[in-house]
């Protein structure tokens, strides 16, 4: 083995996988195969593992619960009334599977959000034991936006900070070389799982947008399309020889420029008779949703349509107006899309946000037949409202990641947990 990808567990209130996977390192896995790289995948989330406890329950379109271990609650949080968990496997489970591993030449590790960098830390100490002498690299969202905190807390990792493959290839080029075959595909290296419940696609990288509380652009400065030819190609690939059925969109804008990107590759889909469903969980762009596009949607097979929305009355964004908004909703009602089908993200948690802001918002749109889905708020670091959201915060968000976590609402002072838990209720129920 040349390289060893691990995906380390998540220590928080709550994790679920709503089509959660590392993408970024199972992408750059397929390029390190493409060039002959020998790669293997370490998952720590893994709910498919044949020796877990129990098996974690799945449910509709390859979703489903991780494998959950009550754990103590950070000092930090001792005003917030939930539990504390790991989500993963079992770490004797971990340390078995290290047993059976030959040492790699090289390990990439990497960390998805900022405040679950404990789970990181955890699995890479864990992995220095185990393989004193292999060099790690450490990326990921965390390792990204805060490159200063990560070297501190990761001292003898190399912090990968850029988010362009070819950079990346080629430092791993420089550290080892590759011992085996090329491979003619580079698609990520959802085979490596013990079962592929769904396949993720990006169609695109950037955002035309800079909302305020969004990390994209600082992610990515520049908007890339891959091509429909070759977005048609994959789909074909996962279809045909995994029997994959559900692909899940992670892009930012995938209805932008819809006539050259997104509407020939439906065609194409449509066309061939694919028999798949396709799910939007990062939200679709509703300005851009005619009635032309819901119908192509509706026909293609988008079954999980979600829009952002996120507030009505403060808007940080000027990516939807209201009458934009409504015209979106009225063209997927007219596709065929049922109220219970047509989810909206408003966000939850914003700095100095009243909770009847978002009541009024819930009711807006559920009067507009489209169901209400609470987005809890994380201050993403680098972005305009995580100033804002630090001077309003109870927590060192700074200083600390952790305190990141959305499910703390870390950017108000002081948080009505009976008032917030009665919120949550009624909007589902305004969602029923």
């Amino acid at each position: 083995m040349d390289v060893l990808l691990v995906n380390p567990w998540i220590y928080d209130f709550a994790a679920y996988d709503f089509w959660l996977r590392p993408y970024g390192l199972l992408r750059l896995g397929g390029k390190l195969r493409r060039k002959g790289y020998r790669v293997k995948l370490l998952d720590l989330l893994d709910p498919f593992h044949p020796e877990l406890p129990r098996r974690p329950k799945r449910k509709l379109f390859g979703t489903g619960h991780f494998f959950r271990t009550p754990v103590e609650k950070p000092a930090l949080f001792e005003d917030v009334p939930r539990r504390w968990a790991r989500y993963g496997l079992p770490p004797e489970l971990v340390e078995r599977e290290l047993s059976r591993i030959p040492a790699p030449r090289l390990i990439l590790l990497t960390c998805l959000q900022t405040y679950w960098y404990p789970g990181a830390l955890e699995a890479y100490r864990l992995l220095r034991r185990f393989f004193p002498e292999t060099p790690v690299l450490l990326g990921g969202i965390y390792a990204r936006l805060l490159p200063d905190h990560a070297q501190k807390t990761f001292p003898e990792a190399e912090i990968v900070m850029t988010g362009r493959e070819e950079e990346i290839v080629s430092r791993i080029e420089e550290l080892v070389p590759p011992s085996g075959e090329p491979r003619p595909e580079d698609y990520p290296v959802f085979d490596l799982q013990r079962e592929i419940p769904y396949a993720v696609l990006l169609t695109g990288t950037g955002c035309p947008f800079r909302c305020a509380y969004c990390a994209s652009r600082l992610l990515f400065p520049e908007m890339k399309r891959r091509s429909p030819e070759d977005l048609f190609s994959e789909i074909v690939y996962w279809y045909e020889r995994f029997g994959v059925r559900d692909l899940v969109f992670y892009d930012d804008a995938l209805l932008w420029d819809f006539e050259h990107h997104l509407g020939p590759l439906l065609e194409r889909v449509v066309e061939a008779g694919l028999s798949v469903r396709f799910h939007t969980p990062n939200a679709l762009h509703a300005r851009f949703l005619t009635p032309e596009v819901a119908r192509w949607l509706k026909r293609a097979g988008f079954v999980t349509v979600r829009l952002g929305l996120e507030t009505v009355t403060r808007r940080y964004d000027q990516k939807v107006s209201l009458e934009e908004f409504e015209a979106a909703v009225a063209s997927l009602r007219q596709a065929g899309y049922a109220p219970r089908e047509i989810g909206v993200y408003l966000l939850f948690g914003l700095p100095e946000q009243d909770l009847s802001e978002v009541r009024k918002a819930a009711e807006y749109v559920a009067r507009l037949k489209a169901r209400p889905i609470l987005a809890e708020y994380s201050p993403v670091p680098g972005t305009p409202l995580f100033k804002e959201a630090s001077r309003t915060s109870r927590y060192p968000l700074l200083e600390e990641p952790l305190a990141h976590n959305n499910s703390v609402f870390p950017a108000f002072k002081r948080p009505d947990w009976e008032a917030i838990e009665g919120l949550k209720r009624y909007v589902r129920e305004l969602s029923r």
